[in-house]
């Protein structure tokens, strides 16, 4: 907790004894010296967000812009394709999920790890968003850092953490990016799901696919007006007419498929939900575990089955990487069906005893 000392014992005038007035031989009326500056003439150094990242990163592939509305948000510098690393960043700090759930511990937590970050991070940290409706009058603030870090905080394996920069992205509803957790080399990635053009700005889903990510309208902003407090003016949320009843009917169909649960789904059932799933611009790591669960349900050895490790593995590599847990778990699906293939064919190339 700040404790904010009264005016009087804080300013420096207040702690300079009075003085007659005196000529000096060069004649300065000492008491016509103004001994503090005009507070309102100065401006505080702004921290400049786009200087630190050039300084961390080699030829960045956006910038941070002042955008409409948002505040903030980043812009894509070059063309950018699906599976092309936007950013990778190592969390300033992670939160356990136990401590992350009580708010006091977490903002002591906070104020713990905050201390330890030099004067650039802690700029960096601080000029986040909070997204809490407080009373402007009220000053104090019993939970501050909780304020930003709930607002901006991302999943970590099972945890919380806070990657300031990656923070900048704003929401979509039509999303061209996501995150991912590289918790095997300790940082975060921004990965480009779709092509991104020069000048375009660079959006993440604040929602889950599985849940309000997918829905329709209405549900969407309802979600985003409680939780992040902001009313979402993205493309799928302006659509009228017939764009609007056709965005509408399609997360429909979407929600339909999900309530009767993927494991209860047919494979033309599974097909038809990750077909919907790229035309609203879906996350890939959904479209992932769809695709896991049509390789398990498809039989072994066949070409269904042959298709869907190449699909899933191919979108593995491109969202993790060629190292990660998931492109490894991928690429031994589609060795195994290799070796299945290679033994059927044997077996139907081999003499008849």
């Amino acid at each position: 907790m700040v404790v904010l000392a009264n005016p009087p014992e804080h300013y420096l005038v207040a702690k300079i004894p009075e003085t007659e007035s005196i000529k000096l031989d060069l004649g300065i009326d000492i008491e016509n010296v103004d001994l503090l500056p005009d507070l309102d003439t100065i401006e505080p150094q702004k921290f400049d967000v786009n200087e630190y990242v050039l300084e961390k990163i080699d030829g960045p592939a956006f910038k941070i812009v002042p955008i409409a509305c948002k505040g903030s948000g980043m812009i894509a510098t070059r063309k950018l394709y699906p599976g092309d690393i936007i950013l990778a960043e190592k969390p300033v700090f992670i939160v356990p999920d136990a401590i992350f759930m009580d708010v006091e511990k977490c903002e002591e937590f906070l104020g713990r790890e905050i201390n330890k970050c030099n004067s650039e991070e802690r700029e960096l940290i601080l000029d986040l968003t909070d997204c809490r409706d407080r009373d402007p009058t009220d000053y104090f603030d019993p939970n501050p850092y909780c304020g930003f870090f709930y607002t901006n905080a991302m999943h970590f394996e099972g945890d919380a953490c806070l990657c300031p920069i990656m923070a900048r992205a704003n929401h979509s509803c039509r999303p061209n990016s996501e995150f991912i957790t590289r918790a095997d080399i300790g940082t975060q990635h921004l990965m480009a799901n779709y092509i991104i053009n020069p000048g375009e700005e660079i959006t993440i889903n604040y929602m889950a696919m599985a849940d309000e990510g997918a829905d329709t309208k209405e549900t969407r902003q309802a979600y985003l007006r409680e939780w992040y407090g902001f009313q979402c003016t993205c493309r799928a949320c302006t659509y009228q007419d017939n764009d609007l009843e056709e965005d509408e009917a399609l997360r429909e169909a979407i929600k339909e498929l999900q309530a009767a649960g993927p494991d209860n789904l047919d494979p033309a059932e599974l097909e038809s939900l990750i077909s919907k799933m790229y035309q609203i611009k879906g996350k890939h790591s959904y479209i992932l575990d769809m695709l896991q669960q049509l390789y398990r349900s498809a039989p072994a050895g066949s070409y269904e089955m042959v298709k869907y490790a190449v699909q899933g593995y191919t979108i593995a590599v491109n969202l993790y990487g060629f190292g990660s847990k998931e492109g490894k778990e991928w690429k031994n699906q589609l060795d195994f069906q290799k070796s299945v293939n290679l033994l059927i064919s044997l077996d139907e190339t081999l003499p008849e005893a």
